[in-house]
């Protein structure tokens, strides 16, 4: 069951203090991170999970002062393709977004900003991820990338997936991008849709903002 009598403040302190990862052995992980959301969530309609906070700064999505890439990526989707006015995160809350890693320290390998290893992120999904969508009840989620997929993939054997024939999809991200899955999360149903991380550089970076409208489309989200 969700941890009912946890607010919002008290998930992201924990979040900020948590250090399972080094209790665990995980010392690839750079934990604790301060780096926690600046607002809370309120009436969330579209949920985006990302991958990880990136190493070696100071500043992540949430802070305005930041020139996170993938802050700077998704603006400029919900900007130009879906006719959004979002330069602030208080635009996007708005707006009826909000965006949480699926891991919310960094990793690091040879000293490098790294992917989080899959034990990794199981062990933050579980810890983390799960509360915080119990929490905010999106109507919908959509997965930027391969670290999302992964954390979707353990935590939808926690929850009740409907769609059928959802449970046999590929486990590569070209092979379900695109896809929507509905799930059952205690007395609410979510639709997921996988799609890829927003950078420029990846060559499917246009169907991103197609898949972000049918998710719209399914949870009868109407453009602005």
């Amino acid at each position: 069951m969700p941890d009912s009598d946890m607010n919002w403040t008290e998930i992201q302190e924990g979040i900020k203090r948590c250090e399972k990862c080094n209790e665990e052995g995980f010392f690839e992980v750079r934990c604790p991170d301060d780096r926690i959301p600046t607002s809370e969530p309120r009436h969330v309609k579209l949920l985006f999970v990302s991958e990880a906070p990136p190493l070696n700064t100071r500043y992540y999505f949430y802070h305005e002062n930041s020139n996170d890439r993938l802050r700077n990526s998704l603006f400029e989707l919900l900007r130009c393709d879906l006719g959004y006015e979002i330069s602030s995160i208080n635009d996007l809350i708005a707006a009826g977004f909000y965006l949480l890693p699926t891991v919310k320290c960094p990793s690091a390998r040879n000293g490098r900003n790294a992917a989080p290893l899959g034990k990794v992120i199981k062990l933050c999904a579980e810890q983390h991820l799960k509360r915080e969508i119990e929490y905010i009840k999106p109507d919908g989620v959509c997965l930027l990338g391969r670290t999302a997929l992964q954390g979707f993939l353990i935590l939808r054997n926690l929850w009740d997936v409907q769609v059928q024939g959802s449970m046999d999809m590929g486990r590569t991200l070209s092979g379900v991008a695109g896809k929507v899955l509905e799930v059952k999360v205690f007395d609410k149903n979510i639709k997921f849709m996988i799609s890829y991380w927003p950078t420029r550089r990846h060559r499917r970076f246009h169907e991103i903002s197609e898949h972000i409208g049918m998710l719209m489309e399914e949870i009868e989200l109407s453009s602005p």
